[in-house]
């Protein structure tokens, strides 16, 4: 069975994405696919994949696997090598820059399948595609602000929270944040600018509220001012399993309070990884590279 690693000469690249988004791609096509990473030498499963992807998806033995996936952290350049040599591994490694990508293919050999340059700026990209063939690029993957995105559930427990209405709603993704009442211009249209938006608005706005559900895009109401949102606004929101917290604080407090969390973010929800698979499936070819995986290592 092919056991093919991803790493990366820097922490903090993105390798759980990219590992995930082709564990997803492996899954889909129908192949007993383990997804691990490694501990004392040894692989074992990758308990931060599973804890977030589809819970009908069944954990396989690593003997009773066709494919094994291993995201390595913290291993030396030697270290790495010989955890290939010992395993018979390829490797997939995650760069963010083209300076990065200029030795390790001389360490690797012919056991390095590629890169993928991740986090890269779009207006960057097509000075790095003229480069893409000669230096073994099999993917380039822009910034998104998909990959940044938290739960509803994750910003609230941020927040001074007084009441939470519709808390089984708090799984739903949270990428971007308006403010109600700040523009003239508010309404639908307004709301409508960005997906996956959290509100932020003071209680005793209906107005606003509304607007908002109105959208299609709100995923969360944070009302402000410890002020309840009215019945109608509450069923409304209701209707479309939009969860309303009631925070204790004043909106520009809670703004402050939220420019925390705004800049960290996890790898953490099955639609990350479901939007990792995407944006490879948009750069890279699959095809080629599961044959690449089953072919075996030319010494």
């Amino acid at each position: 069975m092919p056991v093919i690693c991803i790493s990366s000469s820097k922490n903090k690249l993105g390798k759980t994405t990219i590992v995930s988004g082709i564990a997803h791609e492996s899954i889909i096509r129908g192949n007993k696919t383990f997804v691990g990473k490694i501990s004392d030498g040894k692989i074992i499963h990758h308990e931060d994949f599973y804890k977030i992807y589809n819970q009908n998806y069944k954990k396989l033995d690593l003997d009773k696997s066709e494919i094994i996936l291993v995201e390595i952290n913290d291993l030396s350049t030697d270290q790495t090598n010989k955890f290939l040599e010992k395993n018979d591994a390829r490797i997939i490694l995650v760069e963010n820059t083209l300076e990065d990508i200029e030795t390790p293919s001389n360490i690797f050999g012919e056991r390095l399948i590629g890169y993928i340059l991740n986090g890269i700026w779009k207006y960057h990209k097509n000075t790095i595609i003229q480069d893409r063939s000669e230096n073994k690029i099999l993917a380039i993957i822009e910034q998104s602000r998909a990959f940044m995105g938290h739960s509803a559930r994750e910003i609230t427990e941020s927040l001074d929270t007084e009441n939470i209405i519709g808390d089984k709603y708090l799984d739903k993704s949270i990428e971007n944040f308006l403010i109600g009442g700040f523009v003239l211009d508010w309404g639908p249209e307004y709301f409508s600018t960005l997906n996956d938006v959290a509100l932020i608005v003071r209680g005793d706005r209906p107005d606003v509220q509304l607007s908002a559900i109105q959208s299609g895009t709100v995923n969360l109401i944070i009302a402000t001012g410890s002020k309840t949102p009215v019945e109608y606004v509450r069923n409304e929101a209701k209707k479309f399993d939009i969860p309303i917290v009631i925070v204790n604080d004043d909106t520009m407090t809670t703004i402050e309070k939220l420019s925390g969390i705004v800049k960290s973010f996890n790898f953490d929800t099955m639609k990350k990884i479901e939007f990792s698979n995407k944006v490879l499936t948009e750069s890279l070819n699959f095809d080629s590279l599961f044959e690449i995986f089953s072919m075996p290592i030319t010494k």
